[in-house]
């Protein structure tokens, strides 16, 4: 690297008079290129900031009610005073939330480091020296011993022709606003995380619950094809089948179990706790409601959607970026003083202490360092394109769920409703089956082929109840709310700290 700097420097000490005509030139000098520097620097404004540039819907296709906003506390819809209790205690012991706070608080310092470069640097030295060189002996009878002692201020400031300094400053903000942002989508997907997990485990809880019931049916079949075949009136082959079917349906009930203690464990790591505590989590038994759909507008969702807000707050920082690369195309001004007091002993007598001022300026623009500078422009600008299609890629995923999400939840209300009237309708066709085999009208198959559409349709509304659920909270999910609710609640808490810390009048 080849670096042509221009520096001019002007120094004072006690007793000197500085000479009048060099001092002219010195400023006429200095003018000259600040002035060349502004006008350079003017030139630099015109780096690109480019935004998003897709065309957004007015409402979802999926969607009726584009003019309803989701509720913010989603998960209060659900009426389930455990499942809020969880969402609750996930927001503030979760660690994956701590993570992210961390990563935001390291962010802040990042942007006051930026923001520091447009102030002045204030700084203090000291400085003392004994040199005793033996003046006395005869090798050295000319050689004095010196002590000298100082102290100083000292002032450095780099002014911001080119407006470097502020790019790299608003670069930094604006990489703290996308950790904040990423905060904001860890408690999402841990709000999330805990519902999707609570309803599997209710679920998983429900289907044992039904299994075990049909299982003591079959099993009380069982009995009665027994007791009717030592009369004569069923076959060996007859019992066979009813076992078959008893056990089928007990088989089903460990990997069900194993479901729900998996999900248990999940929820108590993802509130803090740790998988052996998981037992005293214990869904409330009986129907759960599903909320209506409420989607919003996509406008707003973009809003609201903590990843896209990521996103967005990124590409700002690849654009503030970008000025800041086009900035070192430019000169820099530096500026540097010292302020202070030196004192002298020679040979044990103290000559006394003298102030001392420097006051220096650097003006300072590279010429040529092979190609560095145009790199460093091309990483920016590349940067910059990338973050732009991340931002616009991640806009479009963010409608695209939210689509997905209707249609999932649509479609599995309409199975849902079906399923239930096929629920229904095999119980029916049970009571009907049973009481013609107990009259002997129907042999032991119809029976048990009634018994087998019962267990099927029963498992297939529990299933599809629970998938119901799951597609609500992945809707939700979609929808990126939730976060506001506690970041209010903390703001609140803050405010009620502050005004109890006032005094009173």
């Amino acid at each position: 690297m080849s670096r042509l700097p221009t520096s001019y420097a002007l120094t004072r000490h006690p007793g000197q008079t500085p000479q009048q005509p060099a001092e002219r030139r010195f400023a006429l000098v200095a003018a000259a290129l600040l002035a060349a520097a502004i006008a350079l620097a003017l030139s630099g404004c015109s780096t690109p900031v480019v935004k998003p540039s897709l065309d957004l819907p007015a409402e979802f296709a999926a969607s009726t009610a584009a003019e309803m906003e989701p509720e913010a506390a989603w998960w209060q819809a659900f009426n389930d005073p455990l499942l809020t209790q969880l969402v609750r205690r996930a927001m503030h012991e979760n660690r994956d939330v701590k993570i992210a706070a961390e990563r935001l608080r390291a962010a802040r310092a990042g942007e006051t480091i930026g923001r520091s470069w447009l102030f002045p640097s204030v700084g203090l030295s000291a400085s003392g020296a004994d040199r005793s060189t033996g003046y006395a002996t005869a090798k050295k009878p000319g050689a004095p011993d010196i002590t000298t002692a100082g102290a100083g201020l000292d002032v450095s400031w780099e002014l911001d022709l080119s407006g470097r300094l502020r790019a790299g400053a608003q670069a930094a903000e604006a990489e703290a606003l996308a950790a904040e942002h990423g905060v904001r989508g860890v408690r999402l997907l841990v709000m999330s995380d805990i519902a999707s997990n609570y309803f599997t485990l209710a679920g998983a809880l429900r289907q044992v619950e039904t299994l075990r019931a049909i299982s003591a049916a079959q099993d009380e079949t069982l009995r009665l094809v027994r007791a009717r075949q030592r009369v004569g009136l069923a076959t060996a082959f007859d019992v066979e089948r009813a076992q078959t079917d008893a056990a089928s349906a007990r088989a089903q009930i460990p990997p069900l179990e194993t479901l729900a203690a998996v999900a248990r464990h999940r929820i108590a790591v993802l509130s803090g706790d740790q998988a052996f505590n998981a037992a005293s989590i214990q869904p409330a038994r009986g129907d759960v409601p599903v909320p209506q759909a409420r989607p919003g507008q996509p406008a707003e969702l973009l809003q609201r959607r903590p990843d896209v807000l990521a996103l967005m707050a990124q590409l700002d920082a690849a654009n503030a970026r970008r000025q800041q690369a086009a900035a070192e195309w430019f000169p820099r001004l530096f500026l540097g003083a010292s302020f202070g007091r030196q004192g002298m002993e020679l040979n044990g007598v103290d000559l006394g202490a003298a102030r001392f001022t420097n006051v220096a300026g650097l003006l300072a623009m590279p010429l040529f360092n092979a190609g560095r500078t145009r790199a460093i422009n091309q990483v920016a600008e590349s940067g910059q394109r990338e973050a732009l299609l991340r931002a616009e890629d991640g806009i479009a995923r963010a409608l695209e769920d939210v689509e997905n999400a209707l249609v999932t939840l649509a479609q599995e209300r309409q199975r849902a409703e079906s399923l239930q009237s096929a629920t229904d309708s095999a119980e029916a066709a049970l009571g009907h089956a049973q009481s013609l085999y107990y009259r002997g009208q129907i042999d032991l198959l119809p029976l048990l082929d009634a018994q087998r559409a019962r267990l099927a349709a029963r498992l297939s509304a529990n299933d599809s109840n629970t998938q119901l659920l799951l597609d609500s909270v992945q809707l939700y999910k979609a929808l990126g709310g939730g976060w506001q609710v506690f970041e209010q609640s903390a703001n609140s808490s803050a405010a009620t700290a502050a005004n109890n810390r006032q005094p009173l009048s």
